[in-house]
C-alpha cells in the first residue's frame, strides 16, 4: 500500500494527528449507502450484517424495533428504508452513526493510512458522545480479523446501549399539545434534546437553575445541561414538557438576543441523570450477550473521556465507562479535545463523521483560543480528497 502524502509527512515532520468521531443526531443513512459502493468495505459490511442478524435473532420482536433492524435492506434500497424518526431512534440510531464513522475509518486505513503507521503518528484520539465508543475501538490498534472481531463486540455494545437508553425513556411520541405550543413558539419537532446557542456556560447554568427551582422541576422533570459543546451552544437533555418550560420563560430574552433554540434529531435524553437506571437494565438483561473484555491497558494512544478528560489508558474494562460516559454522565468537549491546545506535536485533526457536526465543534473551540490547526472531515468529499492524496 502507497501511504498517503498527509500520513508520510506528519511522520517525518515528527508531527501527529488528532482523531475524532461524531455523536448522535447526524444523519447517517446517505453516507452509508455512498460507503456501501467501495468494495475494499465488502468485508466489513458482511461483518456488520452478520452481526445485526445475531441481535435481531434475540431481540427483533421487541415494540421498539417494529419496523426492523435490516440495514442491508435499507442501504440496498433507501427508498424503501424506514422514515427519519424510525431511523433516528436510539437503538436504530446509535449502531447506524457507529457503523458510518468505523466505515469511513476503515476505508481510509486501506486507502493510505496502514494501522501501524497511523496508530504512530496518533497523539490522541476521542470522539464526540457516542463517538467516544468509536473513538476506544481505534484506540485499540487492530488489524485485519482481530479488528473485525473488536468491530463486531463494539457493535452489539453500541447497540444494547441505544436499547437500554431508549427502555429507560420508551414514550418518546411527544404530545400533540407540545407540539403545538411548540409551533406557537417557532420550534419544530421537539425532542427531549435541544441545543442553545449563545448563553455563555455561567449565563446558561444560572437560567436552568432558575427555571428548575421557580417551577418546581424535580425528579425526572428536571432540566439538565448535558452537553457543553463550545463556549456558546450547549444542549439541554429533559421531558419535552419540561424543554418548553424553559423555552417560555426565557423566549422573550433569547429572541431579543438572536440566540438559538433547535431540538435534535433523538429520541432519548442521553447524558443525564434521567438515564441512571439504564446501566442497571443493561447489566440484567443484555451484557451477557456483549462479550466486552476491552481494558484501558489493551489501548495503544490515548483516549480521552468526554465527562473529565482523563486518559481511558488508565482504567480497567471500558464497557461500564464507555456506557456511563455516553447515557448518564454530562459532556465536555474542551476536556476531550485539550490534546488538541495542550500538545504542539498536533498539527492535523482527521475527523471520521458522520457528517461534520463533530467538526464545527472543535472549531468552535480553535476558533475562541485562536489556535489555527489543519481540519479534515472524511465525510466531506472535498476534504476526503485531500486526506487520501499521494
Amino acid at each position: 500500500m502507497t501511504s498517503a502524502k498527509l500520513l508520510t509527512g506528519t511522520l517525518q515532520n515528527s508531527q501527529k494527528f488528532f482523531l475524532q468521531f461524531g455523536g448522535q443526531g447526524s444523519p447517517y443513512l446517505k453516507e452509508l449507502v455512498k460507503l456501501y459502493a467501495e468494495p475494499e468495505l465488502k468485508e466489513f459490511f458482511e461483518t456488520s450484517f452478520k452481526t445485526l442478524g445475531e441481535i435481531a435473532a434475540r431481540d427483533g420482536k421487541n415494540p421498539l424495533l417494529n419496523e426492523g433492524l435490516d440495514f442491508k435492506s435499507w442501504i440496498e434500497n433507501p427508498d424503501a428504508a424506514p422514515n427519519e424518526d424510525y431511523l433516528a431512534r436510539a437503538p436504530i440510531s446509535v449502531p447506524g452513526i457507529f457503523m458510518t464513522q468505523i466505515a469511513n475509518y476503515v476505508l481510509v486505513s486501506k486507502r493510505g493510512y496502514p494501522t501501524a503507521d497511523l496508530i504512530k503518528a496518533t497523539g490522541a484520539v476521542s470522539g464526540h458522545s457516542q463517538g467516544v465508543i468509536a473513538s476506544a475501538l481505534v484506540g485499540l490498534g487492530k488489524e485485519g480479523a482481530e479488528f473485525l472481531k473488536a468491530y463486531s463486540d463494539f457493535l452489539k455494545f453500541v447497540f444494547y446501549l441505544g436499547f437500554n437508553g431508549q427502555k429507560v425513556y420508551p414514550n418518546f411520541q411527544v404530545s400533540e399539545d407540545i407540539v403545538k405550543e411548540n409551533e406557537a413558539n417557532g420550534d419544530k419537532n421537539p425532542a427531549p434534546m435541544v441545543a442553545v446557542i449563545g448563553y455563555t456556560k455561567d449565563e446558561l447554568e444560572d437560567r436552568v437553575k432558575k427555571t428548575n427551582d421557580s417551577l418546581g422541576l424535580k425528579g425526572q422533570d428536571t432540566v439538565f445541561i448535558s452537553l457543553y459543546n463550545t463556549p456558546d451552544s450547549m444542549i439541554l437533555s429533559a421531558l419535552p414538557s419540561s424543554l418548553l418550560a424553559f423555552r417560555k420563560q426565557w423566549k422573550a430574552e433569547m429572541d431579543e438576543k438572536k440566540f438559538k433554540f433547535v431540538y435534535l434529531k433523538t429520541t432519548a435524553p442521553f447524558h443525564c441523570p434521567f438515564m441512571e437506571t439504564s446501566l442497571d437494565k443493561f447489566n440484567a438483561e443484555d451484557a451477557s450477550v456483549v462479550p466486552f473484555p476491552y481494558t484501558g491497558a489493551d489501548l495503544k494512544v490515548p483516549v480521552y473521556s468526554i465527562f473529565d478528560g482523563h486518559n481511558l489508558q488508565k482504567d480497567g474494562n471500558l464497557r461500564d465507562i464507555l456506557f456511563k460516559m455516553v447515557l448518564i454522565e454530562p459532556l465536555y468537549w474542551d476536556l476531550a479535545i485539550a490534546p488538541i491546545f495542550n500538545d504542539s506535536a498536533i498539527n492535523t485533526i482527521i475527523d471520521f463523521g458522520p457528517s461534520v457536526v463533530s467538526q464545527r465543534l472543535t472549531g468552535g473551540h480553535l476558533k475562541a483560543k485562536n489556535i489555527e490547526k489543519q481540519s479534515l472531515c472524511a465525510s466531506n468529499a472535498k476534504e476526503l480528497k485531500v486526506i487520501l492524496e499521494v
